[in-house]
């Protein structure tokens, strides 16, 4: 996470366990996707502790950064709408949630390209960890990352994915507006607390609303 590394592998550890238990609450293999949210964050979250850990090591901090980007740029914008996309049990919803793979799946390309051609620096400031790279239209780049991960949740025909999304926005918008040189870690903070909700989501199946 973007406060310290004890934070940062306490949540690893937390949403590693809450994640395991997600995925044994899965009846349907499409579900498995959705699960698998939180220990996939419990994975981010381990590297940006060990940035922590070696914040000015060179070589060494620039890869565990490049493996924490690969989640939040990489993984996130397409994982996130096919995971939406195998869980959607309405037809309709389903065939929009293809757009959503689609521009998820750019994003990704995008970013991929960016951050092989630019130059990242990996520093912590004001105690937060900031992913420093020139990323052309920046602030257009960022709305269609929330858009196509976020607005997957919002488009589900399950209400509690559509509260989800609402706090998952809100989380985006305060990140943005508070530590916006820091958005990337702080926003991935906020989700993968978030993450655990979906535990929830699976723990009942028979009373979800």
């Amino acid at each position: 996470m973007c406060f310290s590394a004890t934070a940062s592998f306490t949540a690893s550890v937390v949403l590693g366990v809450v994640g395991i238990a997600s995925l044994k609450q899965v009846k349907k293999k499409e579900d498995y996707f959705l699960a698998a949210i939180p220990l996939l964050f419990a994975m981010q979250q381990f590297f940006e502790g060990l940035i922590w850990i070696f914040p000015d090591r060179g070589l060494v901090t620039l890869i565990f950064g490049y493996v924490f980007l690969f989640f939040a740029f990489f993984l996130w914008p397409t994982y996130i709408p096919l995971a939406a996309w195998a869980h959607e049990t309405d037809i309709k919803r389903r065939c929009m949630l293809h757009f959503f793979i689609f521009f998820g799946a750019f994003g990704t390309f995008y970013l991929f390209v960016t951050l092989f051609t630019q130059s990242l620096l990996v520093q912590i400031i004001d105690r937060h960890v900031c992913y420093l790279v020139d990323v052309p239209y920046h602030v257009s780049g960022v709305i269609l990352y929330i858009s196509v991960t976020v607005g997957s949740f919002l488009l589900s025909s399950k209400r509690f994915l559509q509260l989800f999304g609402l706090l998952a926005l809100f989380s985006a918008g305060i990140s943005w507006k508070f530590y916006e040189q820091a958005f990337t870690s702080v926003w991935c903070f906020f989700a993968a607390g978030l993450s655990v909700l979906l535990f929830f989501y699976f723990l009942k199946k028979e009373s979800r609303f």
